[in-house]
């Protein structure tokens, strides 16, 4: 087979010592044949990097923990597989996940780049974590269904830009066709956190279609590398307001407002009294990017 019936799964770690060997064995599992799996170990201080010389896999070691958005396109440049698959090292694998995918991808119409199954809650497997990403007038940002029973939930297509990157599978010419201003698939500012909603946005605007594969199941602990409560609370809150700088179009003004007025400035409030060091640093980042962006 040639390069362009390969999948290459990218698995970044950092601090992944509680499931990156489940992740890994559940990879290697799988019945499709022609996968390619690239750990990214990003710097960890706990036992990652002897798990992995477990494992006959390439790894690239940081010296810094750089984040998922730079570890993925560290992958993507150095690899030449058709699809890519970026892959939480919290998530385990049924074995036909990736099979699942690629089969229906063979059939999938032209504008169709990305895919991905159900995620469900590793915790309460009977829950879903993501059946894809949803992205609200409001600049609000959900995983679909997240936290609802699967078996009695109907899962609505109309609604959902992209999948979770947790468990993601990209046509390559897509990522190619989509690249940033800054040269990046996976914009490396956004360190993770919204940052498949970023690539989602990124491909709608070139007419791109996301397709949801029920029949493909994965299981998402969330969180398995315990990442400072704080520092996620301050990503979050700062690549929200990325997006929207990136992202905003008129036509959604009032939506903007009415989130400033009833769920911004609130959150502002609670993040500066209870997590003002980080809600300070971000204030300053979004302010330097708006510069910046004028300065274009």
């Amino acid at each position: 087979m040639d390069s362009y019936s390969k999948v290459v799964v990218i698995i970044p770690a950092y601090n992944a010592g509680k499931f990156i060997k489940k992740c890994l064995k559940s990879v290697l599992a799988q019945d499709y044949p022609y996968v390619e799996i690239r750990v990214v170990d990003n710097n960890s201080q706990d036992d990652t990097a002897d798990i992995l010389n477990e494992f006959n896999i390439p790894v690239i070691r940081n010296i810094k923990n750089y984040g998922v958005c730079f570890a993925r396109n560290q992958v993507i440049k150095n690899t030449n597989s058709e699809y890519v698959m970026t892959l939480d090292s919290d998530v385990i694998l049924q074995p036909d996940y990736i099979s699942k995918i690629i089969h229906r991808s063979l059939n999938a119409s032209f504008d169709t780049g990305m895919w991905g199954g159900t995620v469900l809650n590793m915790r309460d497997p009977k829950r879903i974590d993501s059946l894809g990403i949803i992205l609200t007038k409001f600049y609000r940002f959900y995983d679909h269904g997240a936290g609802k029973l699967y078996k009695n939930f109907k899962a609505s297509s109309l609604k959902v830009i992209g999948p979770c990157a947790c468990a993601a599978v990209y046509k390559r010419s897509m990522l190619e066709n989509i690249v940033g201003a800054n040269g990046e698939y996976f914009d490396s500012k956004l360190h993770y956190l919204v940052e498949d909603f970023d690539v989602a946005i990124r491909a709608q605007n070139k007419g791109y279609r996301f397709e949801y594969i029920p029949e493909a199941i994965g299981y998402h602990y969330r969180g398995g590398s315990n990442i400072n409560s704080k520092h996620a609370q301050y990503l979050s809150f700062r690549n929200r307001y990325f997006l929207i700088l990136k992202y905003f179009k008129l036509k959604n003004t009032a939506y903007i407002i009415l989130s400033l007025l009833l769920y911004d400035l609130p959150r502002l409030i609670f993040l500066l009294i209870s997590n003002y060091s980080y809600t300070k640093t971000a204030l300053k980042e979004l302010q330097s990017f708006i510069k910046e962006r004028n300065r274009c």
